[in-house]
């Protein structure tokens, strides 16, 4: 069966010359063959869409602008290191050429080379580069090769990170939301709490702090090439996908069991994510809530192990009380941090290692924040738009429940109905799926 996108021209093919191989009971809709992934080069296709014109884009522009703000908010020591400075403008060269990968070498931990280069090889070994190799590959790919360039210049700069300035920034942008639009959430979930188990305000209140930490997707710096911008919340008619109802049976069914996040973005991104996790204790008492993050930095913004005590001081100095009670969930086991190396390779959710997959199956739910997160649930492959999300997660996941929240940001997407599909084309014709306006709240559920 060759797999297509409604609508789609044909030459998307499959992808089982472009993918490692993968067993068909360890991967989504075994009966059908996998679609292709994205690749940069599509965009220079005649006809091309504007999603695979915004992939093009994104590798022979974004991600080189990227790389120019970390250059510029460089210390002193590192900005006058020349051997560095060369280093990261060959790479820049690389990417607008289309240059051959490269096998990473043994630099830092951050590197991850073995995991990596096992997964390099096949597209070196058929002579594929940054414009015909998946751009999920290559846009994880040029994270660790940063990381490579600063591993090579010492010890110190092997543990640099260099978002955190952005980072700090972000969180100094987000001062504003707290304000206006956090704290009544925080007020509302307050009330909540103090009625009956059954009431339904406490619903409300969960399904309010879903849709914050939501629409707290649209801060990305990596889609801003580093540039910190503030960001609204959505309204419900910009939700393609609304499996509100499945999530939050979900969450309240969690009583007793853990409950996992996948995090996503600093900034506003994980202060919402944080409120919500805050509500999911508050409101359906689960064992503990599990935040999982990235174990080196990535994609600009994603939030790593070594952000979180900033991320906390900087709760204690504009949310005392708040702080307060996120420091007493981690003393008391309740919230937890879980770095993992796997959230840093290019490798999608079907070929999670044994250990996350035992961490996930203990878990009454999975919550999967943002693009990064859901474009690995896709493989980043072309699945159709209206594949239905509930049978695509049940032919692979390891867990009894999964929820996605998601501002759409690329061009790979499921779960969309064809009226969907038809009204948010129709309003932006040109970047509906990458503009971040439009939002998916997926949930699949055995219990559903």
């Amino acid at each position: 069966v060759v797999v297509a996108a409604r609508g789609r021209r044909s030459r998307r093919g499959t992808a089982t010359t472009v993918m490692a191989s993968t067993s068909a009971a360890s991967r989504p809709l075994p009966e059908q063959s996998l679609p292709l992934p994205l690749f940069a080069k599509d965009g220079l296709a005649e006809g091309a869409s504007p999603e695979d014109v915004f992939t093009w884009d994104t590798v022979t522009k974004r991600m080189p602008k990227i790389l120019d703000s970390v250059m510029e908010a460089f210390p002193e020591h590192l900005a006058s290191n020349v051997s560095l400075q060369q280093g990261i403008q060959s790479l820049q060269a690389e990417m607008r050429e289309g240059s051959v990968l490269k096998l990473l070498e043994d630099a830092s931990p951050w590197v991850g080379s073995r995991v990596w280069n096992e997964d390099l090889k096949p597209f070196i070994e058929r002579g594929e580069g940054w414009h015909n190799a998946p751009w999920w590959v290559v846009e994880n790919y040029m994270y660790k090769r940063l990381l490579q360039e600063l591993a090579r210049c010492s010890n110190d700069a092997a543990g640099y990170d260099p978002f955190k300035s952005q980072k700090e920034k972000a969180l100094e942008a987000s001062v504003g939301a707290l304000e206006t639009s956090v704290q009544p959430l925080l007020d509302l979930v307050a009330a909540a709490e103090a009625l009956p188990a059954d009431h339904l305000d406490r619903r409300a209140a969960l399904e309010a702090a879903l849709h914050r930490s939501l629409w707290g997707n649209q801060a990305d710096l990596s889609l801003s090439a580093g540039k910190v911008e503030k960001t609204g919340g959505g309204d419900p008619g910009m939700i393609l996908s609304d499996n509100t109802g499945v999530a939050l049976d979900l969450l309240q069914q969690a009583t007793g069991k853990p409950v996992i996040f996948v995090l996503d973005n600093h900034g506003i991104e994980v202060i919402c994510d944080l409120v919500l996790a805050d509500a999911v204790l508050r409101l359906a008492s689960p064992a503990h809530v599990t935040l999982h993050v990235k174990d080196s930095p990535v994609f600009v913004s994603d939030v790593t192990e070594a952000d979180v005590p900033d991320i906390l001081d900087w709760f204690s100095e504009h949310h005392r009380p708040f702080a307060e009670r996120l420091r007493a969930y981690l003393a008391e086991g309740r919230l937890r941090i879980l770095a993992d190396s796997f959230y840093t390779t290019a490798k999608p959710f079907w070929k999670l290692p044994s250990e996350l997959v035992s961490t996930y199956s203990e878990a009454a739910a999975v919550v999967l924040k943002g693009d990064a997160n859901y474009r690995r649930l896709l493989g980043d492959l072309h699945w159709p738009y209206d594949t239905d999300f509930d049978k695509y997660v049940k032919s692979f996941w390891p867990t009894a429940g999964l929820v996605s929240l998601r501002t759409l940001k690329s061009g790979v997407a499921l779960g969309i109905d064809e009226r969907k599909q038809a009204e948010a084309r129709a309003a932006r014709p040109d970047d509906w799926l990458t503009c971040g306006v439009y939002g998916q709240v997926l949930a699949s559920s055995c219990n559903a």
